[in-house]
C-alpha cells in the first residue's frame, strides 16, 4: 500500500503539498479520535480511588469535547485537502491526456484503443479521484492510530503492546498476502473493463448498420456476452477477496481474546492494576480495527494500483517527435517543388504499404492519385500532414523536411477536405470558425456564402447560430460537407487536400460542393485523392499508386 501512496505522491507534483498537509491533519485527527481512551483510564483510575471532584470532572468533559470538535475539525481539513488535491491533479492529468493525444499517431486511434482511452479516463481516473484520494488520508490516519494504541498499550504494560504488536502485524500480514492475490484479480477486471468500453462504442457507432440489415437481436449478442463475462468477472472477484477478508476478521478477535486474556492473567498475578485491567477489558475491542481499516481498503488499492498502470501506459506511448529546428517559408526557393516525396517508404506496423516512393508537386499545379482501393493514395495524403510518419526518406514542403516544423507550422500550410466529415455539437457559426478562431463574423458569414451554405443555413431557426448535431448528425451528407469546405475556406491555407469530397452525395449536393471546392482551390495547390475519373480531368499531373509505388 505504501507503495501506490507513492506512486500518487509522485504523481502529484506542484499539489504534494496539499497532500502532506492532510497527513498531518489525519496524524492531529488520530490524537483526538484515541486522546479520550487515555482520558477515559484516567477517570476510571479517579472514581476507582474514589478521588474524583467536579472540577476535575468539568476538566475532563471539556477536554474530551475539545478533542471531539477537533477529531471533527481535522477530518474535514484533512478530507479538504485531499479531495481538493485529488480533483486538481485529475483535472490536470485529463489535459495532459488530452494534450498527449493530439500528438499521438492516428495509427494510435484506428488500433482498437478508442475503449481504453474511454476506460482511462472515465472509470480509471475516475476511481481514483473519487474513491482512492480520501483513503489514502484515512490510511496515514490509521496507521498512526495504530501506532498510538500499541504505544499506549506498552504504557499499560510492556507485554499488553507487546502483544497488540504481534497481532497487529499478523492482520498486516494477513492482509498483504490478500493484496497481492487481489492484484491479479484487479488487473483483469480493469482489462474487462476496457473490453466492455470497446463493445459498447462499437454497437453504438454501428447501430445504423445493424437496424438497417434488422440485425439488433443477433449483433446484441457480442454486448451481452460483454456485459455476462463483466458479471461473472466481478462476482469471481467478491469470492477471491471475501476468504481473506474474513481471515482478517478472525485474527482481530483472536488478538482480542488473547488481549483479555492476558490482561486478566496480569491481573490475577497482581502485575496489573485493577483499573487498568479494567479499561483494557473496555477498550479492547477497538483495538485492532485502525490496522483492520487499513487492511479493509485493499480492494480499492488494488485496483488503484492497476489503474495508475493502465494510466502510465497511455502517458508512455511514443508520440510524434516534433523538432522546432525549422519553419515552412511562405515561397518556396527557385526550383523547388511545393511538395516533394523522396524515397518515402512507410508500413502499417509490419505492413508495407509504400517503398522507395518519390514525386513532385509544384505550385498552384493539382496532383491527381489514382490507383485501387488500398493501394496507398490515403496514405500518401497521411503521410503529408504527419498523421504518420515515414520510416525512411522525406516529405518535404518548399524545401523543408516536414519533420523538422512544429506542427502547427505545418498545419497553418494545409487544409483537407475529407470524404468522411465530422462536425461538432455546436453552433454552424463555431464549426466554420475553427477554420480561423480570430476571424470576424463577416469573414464566416462570407466564407458560407462561398461554400454555398447560406441556402441551407437561411432555412434553420437561429440561421448560422444554429446548434448541430454531434457529428452533424442533423444535416445531410452534402449540407455537412458545404460546411466543412466553408472552414476551409476560412483557414485559407496554400495546400488543399482533396480525399473526393463528392464521393458518397447525391447530385444535387456534389454540384454545390464542386462549386463550393472550386471557391476553395482558386490559386492553390492541390492533392486530390480521386476515386472517379471526372475528378481529374483538371489535373496537371497524375500519379498512379499501385503495388507500394507512385508512378
Amino acid at each position: 500500500m505504501i507503495k501506490q501512496i507513492r506512486r500518487i505522491i509522485n504523481l502529484a507534483g506542484k499539489y504534494k503539498t496539499r497532500i502532506r498537509l492532510a497527513y498531518l491533519f489525519s496524524l492531529l485527527r488520530a490524537l483526538c479520535s484515541y486522546g479520550p481512551y487515555t482520558l477515559a483510564v484516567y477517570i476510571i483510575k479517579l472514581l476507582y480511588e474514589n478521588k474524583m471532584t467536579m472540577e476535575k470532572l468539568g476538566t475532563m468533559i471539556a477536554i474530551i469535547a475539545a478533542m471531539f470538535v477537533g477529531q471533527v475539525l481535522f477530518s474535514y481539513m484533512s478530507d479538504r485537502l485531499q479531495s481538493t488535491a485529488g480533483y486538481l491533479l485529475f483535472s490536470d492529468l485529463r489535459i495532459k491526456l488530452g494534450e498527449k493525444l493530439r500528438h499521438m499517431p492516428m495509427g494510435f486511434f484506428t488500433d482498437g484503443n478508442i475503449g481504453k482511452i474511454s476506460t482511462v479516463l472515465a472509470v480509471d481516473m475516475g476511481f481514483i479521484e473519487t474513491n482512492c484520494m480520501n483513503t489514502i488520508s484515512s490510511f496515514v490516519g490509521d496507521i498512526c492510530s495504530e501506532i498510538l494504541i500499541i504505544s499506549f498499550m506498552t504504557f499499560l504494560h510492556p507485554l499488553l503492546g507487546a502483544l497488540t504488536l504481534f497481532m497487529s502485524l499478523v492482520i498486516a500480514l494477513i492482509g498483504n498476502i490478500s493484496m497481492r492475490h487481489e492484484q491479479a484479480e484487479a488487473d483483469g477486471k480493469q482489462a474487462l473493463n476496457e473490453e466492455l468500453s470497446s463493445h459498447v462504442l462499437e454497437y453504438i457507432e454501428g447501430m445504423g448498420v445493424i437496424k438497417s440489415y434488422n440485425m439488433v437481436d443477433s449483433e446484441s449478442t457480442d454486448i451481452e456476452n460483454a456485459f455476462e463475462k463483466m458479471k461473472d468477472e466481478c462476482i469471481a472477484f467478491e469470492k477471491k477477496v471475501t476468504p481473506s477478508l474474513r481471515i482478517m476478521e478472525f485474527a482481530n478477535a483472536v488478538g482480542i481474546l488473547l488481549l483479555i486474556s492476558l490482561c486478566i492473567r496480569l491481573f490475577s498475578i497482581g502485575e496489573i492494576e485493577r483499573f487498568r485491567a479494567l479499561a483494557v477489558c473496555i477498550f479492547s475491542f477497538g483495538v485492532f480495527r485502525p490496522i483492520k481499516e487499513v487492511y479493509l481498503q485493499v480492494t480499492r488499492f488494488a485496483v488503484m494500483n492497476s489503474s495508475l498502470n493502465r494510466m502510465e501506459e497511455i502517458f508512455d506511448l511514443d508520440v510524434l517527435d516534433e523538432k522546432d529546428i525549422a519553419t515552412i517559408p511562405e515561397r518556396a526557393p527557385v526550383g523547388v517543388p511545393e511538395i516533394e516525396f523522396k524515397d518515402v517508404s512507410f508500413a502499417y506496423e509490419k505492413e508495407s504499404v509504400l517503398r522507395n516512393v518519390s514525386f513532385k508537386v509544384e505550385k498552384n499545379t493539382m496532383a491527381a492519385l489514382i490507383g485501387p482501393s488500398g493501394g496507398g493514395k490515403s496514405t500518401v495524403a497521411s503521410l503529408l500532414t504527419r498523421f504518420w510518419d515515414v520510416n525512411s526518406g522525406k516529405v518535404m514542403i518548399r524545401g523543408v523536411d516536414i519533420k523538422d516544423v512544429p506542427m502547427e507550422n505545418l498545419m497553418d500550410n494545409i487544409s483537407v477536405v475529407f470524404q468522411k466529415v465530422y462536425l461538432f455539437k455546436d453552433s454552424i457559426y463555431n464549426n466554420i470558425r475553427m477554420g480561423r478562431p480570430d476571424a470576424t463574423r463577416e469573414e464566416i458569414i462570407e466564407c458560407a456564402r462561398k461554400a454555398r451554405c447560406m441556402d441551407f443555413i437561411d432555412k434553420l431557426p437561429y440561421g448560422i447560430d444554429t446548434v448541430i448535431g454531434e457529428g452533424g448528425a442533423s444535416l445531410s451528407g452534402g449540407e455537412a460537407q458545404r460546411i466543412s469546405i466553408a472552414r476551409c475556406i476560412l483557414k485559407d491555407s496554400p495546400i488543399v487536400i482533396l480525399d473526393e469530397a463528392t464521393a458518397s452525395v447525391d447530385a444535387d449536393n456534389e454540384a454545390y460542393i464542386q462549386e463550393a471546392i472550386d471557391e476553395l482551390c482558386s490559386g492553390k495547390t492541390l492533392l486530390v485523392i480521386a476515386h472517379r475519373l471526372n475528378t481529374i480531368e483538371n489535373a496537371d499531373v497524375v500519379y498512379k499508386v499501385e503495388n507500394k509505388t507512385v508512378a
